[in-house]
Parts: C-alpha cells; sequence; structure tokens
C-alpha cells in the first residue's frame, strides 16, 4: 500500500499520530474515511470510493490525496476505540482476509504498545524479549487479548514472583451458555459477542493485570500482586460490566452474563498447575450454582 497511517479520531478531528506516504497532520473529522471505521466492530473496507455513494464526493477522493482504496482497523485502550490503522491506495483493489488479518495483528501490536508504559513488569518483560514476529503469535486475533500460551507463560513468570512474596491471584472467566448464543445468533455474532466481553473485562481490570483468551469462550485473568479481597473487587466490577448492559447488534440485541472462579496460594507456595485447578474447581461451582456468579477457591 503506498499510503499507511495511525489516526486518533476526536469529536471533530482525525489526528495522523503516525502517517507513511501522507504528508498530512490532521483532516476534519466529517470528511474523514477513518470517522467511519471507528464506529465498526470489524475491518472497515471501501474498495472503490467513486463507487460508494458514501464517498464519490468526498473532497479526499475528488483532490489529493485521491482515494480510491481505503481499509481501517479499529484501535482500542481500556475497551474504547480510540481511532484506526489504515491503509489507502489511489486505485481500486480487493481485501482478501489474509490482508485483513495481517492489519488486525498490526493494530493489535500498535495496542499493545499502547498499554506498554501501564502493564505490569512481567508483561513488560515478555513483550520486550519477544520479536516482533512472536509478539504478533501473542495474540489472538479475535479478542486482541493475549492467546493461551502467552496468558500461561505470563502467569508462570508471575508465579516465579509470588515464589519471592509477591501476592498473586487468578480468576478464569466463562460465557454462560456460549453454545446456545452462537446456535441461536450463528457463529460470526459469537464471534462478536467474545470481542465485546473481551474488551469488557479489559476494561474491568487493572492496566498492570494480565488478561488472555484461554479456551474457546473462556478467558484467564492474572492479577499480580493482588490478595484474595483485592481480587474480589475486580471480579465484581467484572460480573457487572459484561451483564450491566446488552451486547447490541445491528441484527440482535443479546444479554450475556459470564461465571468467575477465582484463586490464590496457601502455604507452602505450589505451582501454576494448582493454582489453575483451584481456579477451575471454583468455576464450576459458580456454573453449578446458578452462573453469573463467583466462587474462591485457595490452592493447596
Amino acid at each position: 500500500m503506498p499510503i499507511a497511517l495511525l489516526t486518533l479520531v476526536s469529536e471533530d478531528e482525525q489526528w495522523f499520530k503516525s502517517s507513511q506516504g501522507l504528508r498530512a497532520v490532521a483532516t476534519p473529522r466529517s470528511i474523514s474515511f477513518c470517522g467511519h471505521a471507528i464506529l465498526e466492530e470489524d475491518t472497515f473496507v471501501v474498495e472503490d470510493a467513486r463507487a460508494d455513494s458514501r464517498f464519490s464526493d468526498n473532497p479526499l477522493v475528488l483532490g489529493e490525496p485521491k482515494i480510491r482504496f481505503y481499509a481501517g482497523e479499529p484501535v482500542r485502550r481500556g475497551g474504547q476505540c480510540i481511532g484506526t490503522l489504515c491503509v489507502i491506495d489511489s486505485q481500486p483493489r480487493e481485501f482478501p482476509d489474509a490482508d485483513r488479518q495481517i492489519l488486525k495483528d498490526l493494530a493489535c501490536l500498535i495496542e499493545a504498545e499502547f498499554e506498554r508504559g501501564h502493564l505490569s513488569e512481567t508483561q513488560a518483560e515478555m513483550i520486550a524479549a519477544h520479536d516482533d514476529l512472536k509478539r504478533r503469535a501473542s495474540i489472538d486475533g479475535l479478542t486482541r487479548l493475549w492467546n493461551r500460551s502467552a496468558i500461561l507463560e505470563l502467569l508462570s513468570r508471575e508465579v516465579a514472583l509470588a515464589r519471592r512474596g509477591s501476592e498473586l491471584t487468578i480468576a478464569m472467566i466463562d460465557v454462560d451458555n456460549f453454545k446456545l448464543i452462537n446456535d441461536t445468533y450463528g457463529h460470526p455474532t459469537g464471534d462478536r459477542v467474545l470481542s465485546e466481553v473481551a474488551a469488557r473485562i479489559r476494561s474491568s481490570i487493572r492496566d498492570s493485570d494480565c488478561v488472555g483468551r484461554y479456551g474457546g469462550e473462556e478467558f484467564l485473568a492474572v492479577l499480580g500482586g493482588c490478595l484474595p479481597e483485592d481480587a474480589q473487587a475486580s471480579v465484581a466490577r467484572i460480573l457487572e460490566s459484561v451483564s450491566l448492559d446488552p451486547i447490541t447488534f445491528k441484527d440482535a440485541s443479546i444479554q450475556v452474563t459470564v461465571s468467575v472462579g477465582y484463586a490464590s496460594f496457601g502455604k507452602p507456595l505450589r505451582d501454576a498447575d494448582s493454582l489453575l485447578a483451584a481456579a477451575d474447581a471454583a468455576l464450576y461451582r459458580a456454573k453449578t450454582t446458578g452462573r453469573n456468579r463467583a466462587s474462591f477457591s485457595r490452592a493447596s
């Protein structure tokens, strides 16, 4: 692509935080393509702007940079969309799934960079130790959280800190009745539900906490330096954030809840597996006693 931009979008303007191939600082939001992209759940693609009634008379299409093709991926921080990573061409073109995934992966790296100043020591160390390719492979493409292997690596690092005297609590979070959501609304809507649940979980915990996609509809939060009573407040925020408002799409409004099992180390400290087993047992209790609730266990 001849033009690539990282934009930050406000109510009235968009700023180019980083720009390749375009000499500009900002444009009004009213004529921006990114103003449309940040309102979408997924990649926003315009294959031929001249043939699109929304943009055919746009000054950025009729004049410089003569946009014909645009693809923008929303970029989020703290669960809120703040801008886009976009690519632009002066020629119309298609944008296959493989290219969409690359754009998503790059947006994930940008989001990780935004958060680096607020990350836990273990997350910052792991990011610094990994090259770009391995970092991309550590991100779950759907939810933009750490994937299973990465969150387990972070857990191992936090366990090592706990052995030196730090507190540690983990929380397993499972979406209630997720199979029913998939069966009723279809898997694409199910994926969008998981993405929104992930954003709500991320916004409910501290910036320094680690959270990843542990399995299909299951998430793992690693709360370093966190006593059980402090973790209880974080878990309560997660339950409230997920269930407070329905997840609304153009074709559906879905009330979603989660169940949470959280656990901390007893004495003596053991290993990550014992902590995961305790959290899993607590999650099972939360599920079998009514869902949309939390249960606590202490690893032994």
